[in-house]
């Protein structure tokens, strides 16, 4: 009993002592913040963190990792911070991807260099509100996180990094970074020619892929179960923070337009191909499965394979194929179906997260060629000004290629590593140096298609 209360005022007194300690220490940060100026306070403030790795997007996740931790600590305030440490350490160990926390589209880059390893330095602004609920789920509280869900969080803008100053060593080493040529940054040691700003456009795209998820229905033969698949698939992927097409949305226009599918395609393309298209889904997952099981000890047993076969859902392109099965078997005393979904979940989620893994690999490699934009040109009469426009345009794209050409109109597949309003800025861009272009004006925009008069 007398140990019991000794530990106890041992603890008191050691809690004591640290709000005492932190309480000091908090008050100089009042007094050195003082002369910082007028600060900016907002629900979705911009943190700069850094990152180093073993490729540039190990860095860049490190970096995203490093920006979400300094915000948790500032929500929950230098002491409690200090108490949740490991706990932090913890969670932000198990956290495989931070985009939920992350406005992903307002993402800078500061800095980027490779010498043994990648380092990069961004600037990002986050999602408090969900940063917060993350921490309350986890029974991290202190400071602004006091459990309530509909508190509002508002912490202050980071001021941005002054990378002139700092240890010598520290510029003398970005100093070597800027003199380095261009083919040993980071990034070109990753996929040919992509600068920094083009990585940030692929890491947006990487965050923000639509996936569509639909079992093989010729190698499925349980329906419920495959269905049961694509539940839990679905279910990975919302934990994850990813966009996906429902499963009840695609069921829904299998039954109330088939004809229309059968009226625009004529059976050239596949009902679920269709359908990722109509949907605007980036990845199609097709899901094959095998579920075996039997009775051991007086328990239920069950083993699951699935195979995910992963597409680029408008082309039908590979990006990656994927198996998992259920090792060692789930078990369930109450039922032979209990178990056999105890192991397909099991499966479904372990081939999930390397589908999604391989899908983000080949879309990023495929990315990094440019996505792809068709530009019509109506009314090209002069060979020699569309043959000049092209030239030129070639310069500030990956590539084009023009497919037809006639003096009514000439028509061309873009590559660019940005989006659809990118290019349209670079048409005009262009044909701003070209004599006879003066008259170029938009005539249509839509999804990866735009349409120009030239006004000859």
């Amino acid at each position: 009993m007398h140990s019991i209360y000794t530990r106890k005022i041992t603890r008191r007194l050691t809690l004591i002592f640290t709000v005492v300690i932190f309480s000091g220490l908090m008050s100089c940060q009042t007094v050195s913040d003082s002369g910082m100026g007028k600060k900016v306070t907002s629900s979705a403030p911009i943190y700069y963190g850094t990152g180093s790795g073993d490729s540039a997007f190990m860095a860049m996740e490190c970096a995203k990792r490093n920006a979400v931790r300094q915000a948790a600590d500032d929500l929950l305030g230098l002491l409690a911070a200090f108490v949740h440490g490991a706990e932090l350490d913890l969670l932000f160990d198990s956290i495989e991807d931070f985009g939920p926390y992350l406005l992903n589209d307002t993402q800078q880059t500061i800095d980027s260099r490779s010498n043994e390893e990648f380092y990069y330095h961004l600037g990002i602004r986050i999602n408090l509100e969900a940063l917060a609920a993350k921490l309350i789920a986890n029974d991290i509280l202190g400071g602004q996180i006091d459990g309530s869900l509909s508190a509002v969080y508002i912490l202050n803008d980071q001021p941005p990094p002054d990378l002139s100053t700092g240890p010598a060593e520290y510029k003398a080493e970005a100093a070597s970074y800027q003199n380095r040529p261009a083919e040993n940054t980071a990034f070109q040691a990753v996929v040919p020619d992509v600068s920094a700003a083009e990585l940030e456009v692929i890491s947006r795209y990487l965050d923000n892929l639509t996936f569509m998820v639909y079992f093989n229905e010729q190698t499925c033969a349980d329906p419920s179960l495959a269905r049961s698949a694509v539940v839990s698939a679905n279910s990975f992927l919302e934990k994850k923070g990813r966009d996906y097409v429902d499963l009840s949305q695609i069921e829904t226009i299998i039954k109330e337009q088939s004809a229309v599918y059968e009226e625009e395609t004529g059976n050239a393309v596949s009902i679920i191909q269709w359908i990722a298209h109509k949907v605007n889904a980036d990845i199609y997952i097709e899901l094959s499965l095998e579920v075996s099981g039997g009775i051991e000890g007086g328990r239920y047993s069950s083993s699951a394979n699935v195979s995910l076969d992963c597409y680029e859902a408008s082309t039908i392109e590979g990006r990656g194929v994927v198996a998992a099965q259920t090792n060692p078997p789930e078990y369930s005393l109450v039922s032979a179906e209990a178990a056999r979904e105890n192991a397909l979940s099991s499966a479904v989620y372990k081939g999930m997260e390397a589908a999604v893994k391989e899908a983000e690999a080949h879309s990023a490699k495929a990315a990094s060629t440019g996505f792809k934009f068709n530009l019509t040109m109506e009314n090209t009469p002069d060979t020699k000004i569309i043959g000049d426009f092209e030239q030129k345009l070639e310069s500030s794209v990956k590539s084009v290629k023009r497919t037809s050409f006639s003096h009514e109109e000439s028509i061309f597949e873009v590559y660019l590593i940005g989006n659809i309003a990118d290019l349209e800025d670079l048409i005009y861009d262009t044909a701003a140096s070209i004599p006879g272009l003066e008259g170029l004006m938009l005539v249509m925009q839509r999804r990866n298609s735009i349409i120009f008069d030239t006004g000859m």
